[in-house]
């Protein structure tokens, strides 16, 4: 099937994250969004395993059912789905399936791993339902449709339906990393981003929310340690506590964190090159941020939320507190102030083909869907927007093997690949009507 492709020029400047001034536009680079896979529900996530095969995997949403569909070498959309599962919610609830990693010897031991919210019916942990980490093994890793095993890894309580986050990854340490939300509900009310312990509310007992955490996902427990909150002390897991995670050995801290104080990191990655963690953290009522861990900085480190939202002050408690300068906690190295932009996607670092984009960061905003790129700096990074590109709600970003990057958009019900061009094409104008976010207050 011909793909239509969609050329635009990186011309529009946009302000910087801390400094209040105009970037200067660079020279103008002619970028295409081509469609690799029209016509879906809701796309998500997307992802690719390291097999060799070509294939591109695709989150879908659906009204209580989550589905993973496949793009086969041929750039053809499979209309059997790879993999159903019964989930809460549906398309724009932040709940269903939402993450999605392959191991890294997926070609050889057929293994992946789901996140997702769980099904009405069945008993809860918490006042919302699960968050549940699922581990699938493929009989057949070439198969384009799963037949295997499936086993829990965790499963975690939930404070309401919204800030799940979600999204996994495996590390450049072949750890698995899990980004969690803040349990929902506006202003994190309870104050779970910063606990780093058990805290019960309602007679329920939440943990790990508002964090990144960092898991053993290839290595059980006989008898978990008190400080494994996500088993129970003496209970057996189907994960371990990495050695030297920053609580691995405390008392009254769990040792799943890795890092603390988000809201809701939707969608986040790893450069593939560098190994550093950039994290995009949906904001509450006035400023939307992009976090970052250079590769071997100190993990156990504060990013803010509910004290700072962006660079700014948001706890009532501490009025007149500074962010971070007298917080200790980690800045933004991009803040979005609301406007059209209200709940933003975290991207990737662009490693692929196209020799203009290397080395930039490419983000949005699900409530504008402009495709933003930034250029990485020594503390705040600058950033330009692309004009005119078809995207309306931009919901994830995902990544090949040879460092192609691919953006889903819920608004066209599309994923999109970014591609070079050797000459400037017309412009397609797109339709910019701002949907509003997921993420209520």
């Amino acid at each position: 099937m011909r793909k239509r492709t969609h050329s635009w020029l990186l011309l529009s400047a946009l302000l910087t994250g801390t400094a209040g001034a105009a970037d200067a536009p660079g020279p103008p680079v002619a970028v295409h969004l081509t469609p690799v896979a029209t016509g879906l529900t809701a796309p998500i996530g997307v992802a690719a395993p390291a097999d060799g095969s070509g294939r591109l995997f695709i989150l879908d949403s659906a009204p209580g059912q989550g589905r993973i569909r496949v793009v086969d070498a041929a750039g053809k959309l499979l209309v059997a789905p790879y993999y159903v599962r019964a989930v809460s919610g549906g398309p724009r609830s932040e709940q269903g399936l939402l993450g999605l990693a392959f191991d890294p010897g997926f070609a050889r031991n057929g293994t992946l791993y789901l996140t997702y919210t769980a099904a009405p019916g069945g008993a809860q942990l918490g006042a919302a339902p699960d968050q549940v980490l699922v581990r699938l093994r493929a009989s057949h890793p070439a198969a384009n449709v799963f037949a295997g095993s499936e086993q829990e890894v965790l499963r975690l309580p939930d404070y309401a339906w919204n800030h799940n986050g979600g999204g996994i990854a495996f590390g450049p340490d072949n750890y698995l990393y899990w980004g969690m939300g803040d349990g929902g509900r506006g202003g994190d009310p309870h104050g779970f981003a910063q606990d780093l312990w058990h805290k019960t509310v309602d007679g329920k007992r939440y943990h790990l929310l508002g964090k990144m955490l960092r898991l053993d996902v290839r290595t059980p427990t006989a008898a978990a340690a008190a400080n494994q909150c996500g088993a129970g002390a003496g209970q057996p897991a189907q994960y371990s506590i990495p050695h030297d995670n920053p609580f691995a050995g405390a008392g009254d801290k769990c040792g799943e964190i890795w890092l603390y104080g988000l809201r809701n990191p939707w969608r986040w990655s790893f450069d593939r090159q560098t190994h550093d963690l950039v994290i995009g953290d949906v904001g509450q009522n006035a400023w939307e941020e992009i976090d970052f861990r250079a590769h071997g900085s100190t993990a156990g480190r504060d990013y803010g939320w509910r004290r700072c939202e962006g660079r700014h002050h948001y706890d009532p408690a501490g009025a007149g507190t500074d962010c971070p300068a007298t917080t200790g906690t980690v800045a933004p190295v991009i803040e979005l102030a609301h406007g059209p932009a209200c709940s933003i996607t975290g991207g990737y670092v662009y490693r692929g083909p196209v020799a203009a984009l290397r080395g930039k960061y490419l983000y949005s905003d699900y409530c504008d869907g402009r495709i933003r790129i930034a250029t990485p700096g020594a503390s705040a990074w600058s950033h330009v927007m692309l004009d005119g590109t078809p995207t309306r709600n931009v919901s994830s970003f995902g990544e090949d093997t040879d460092g192609n990057v691919y953006v889903a958009d819920m608004g066209t019900r599309t994923v999109y690949r970014f591609d070079g061009a050797t000459a400037p094409a017309q412009a397609v104008p797109a339709d910019q009507g701002a949907a509003r976010s997921p993420d209520p207050p």
